[in-house]
């Protein structure tokens, strides 16, 4: 039941983040949104909403959901942080932090305990965006920073759509 109410909770976060897709800032300009992949990062593998304050760089949040198995004997992961892009014609450095909420479940085979903790974790990365809509992807190094210890070179990528 728990992992139910995670679920839709997950879900409810995500779609109200997406109902902000028509966002314009100050000059008029629409606000860079995408929806992407992930695979690695402190989410495990994730489904995210990325969105700039303003334009196409500077500022902005993302928020996911995701993990493995955790359906039944796994990992439910909910990363959610702030970036910063630097750069020109579709091409940034990323820098970010942020927090994971990751939910462990009885019998996961990828943690050695059962309980709930929260993950904080930086992104150091490069990002192609394209300057209107289309394929967008990221490679980053995510050093995390658990309750056991630092995780310095842990990393990952990602693949999705600007809109």
């Amino acid at each position: 039941m728990i992992r139910k109410n995670l679920l839709v909770t997950a879900a409810l976060i995500l779609l109200s983040f997406s109902a902000m897709a028509q966002r314009m800032d100050a000059g008029g300009d629409k606000s860079a949104q995408a929806f992407y992949v992930e695979g690695g990062g402190a989410g495990i593998f994730t489904i995210n909403y990325d969105q700039r304050l303003k334009g196409s760089t500077g500022l902005g949040f993302r928020a996911g959901m995701g993990g493995y198995g955790f359906l039944k004997k796994g990992v439910f992961t909910v990363p959610v942080g702030m970036n910063y892009l630097t750069g020109a014609d579709g091409h940034y450095a990323e820098i970010g932090a942020g927090l994971c909420y990751v939910a462990l479940s009885q019998g996961n085979t990828y943690f050695d305990n059962t309980s709930s903790l929260i993950v904080g974790y930086f992104n150091f990365g490069y990002r192609y965006q394209p300057l209107k809509r289309g394929l967008t992807y990221r490679v980053f190094l995510s050093p995390l920073l658990t309750s056991a210890g630092t995780v310095p070179f842990y990393g990952g990528a990602s693949i999705g759509v600007k809109f």
